[in-house]
């Protein structure tokens, strides 16, 4: 009867060669990053924040979610966007902290989202100082 232990070591050397190149792919994967919150991602709230009329921004928010088939990861931190350009903190707050709980988000994300915000937040303020000669509503 011949040694088994042969066999199963080159059973295993045959199975890392071949999870070799799925591992190594799976580690070099590019992981999407937080799509970017910009004017431009949403023109029409865009637009309404900028005129200052939040409410109606928001709503033209929810429905272009509508539209989509949902809130996107760009769509929830465009609403803390809108939130805080409105000054309404607490419910900007919320809704960050409510995203960034999920179990999709990242820690990475999460950092990433503030910086997204704080980012999208001077870009809006920018379109209003240009068009309005102040950055704040009010």
């Amino acid at each position: 009867m011949s040694d088994p232990l042969p066999i199963r070591a080159a059973a295993r050397r045959a199975g890392a060669a071949l999870l070799l190149p799925l591992l190594l792919g799976a580690c070099a994967a590019e992981v999407a990053p937080v799509t970017a919150v910009t004017p431009e991602s949403f023109p029409e709230s865009t637009e309404l924040a900028i005129a200052c009329r939040h409410d109606e921004a928001l709503a033209a928010l929810d429905r272009t979610e509508a539209a989509r088939g949902g809130a996107t990861s760009a769509s929830e931190l465009h609403r803390v966007v809108l939130l805080r350009d409105a000054g309404r903190a607490l419910d900007a707050e919320r809704v960050l902290r409510e995203r960034n709980s999920r179990p999709d988000v990242s820690a990475d994300d999460a950092v990433y989202s503030g910086n997204a915000v704080v980012e999208g937040l001077d870009s809006l303020r920018a379109a209003r100082t240009a068009r309005t000669g102040r950055p704040h509503c009010g």
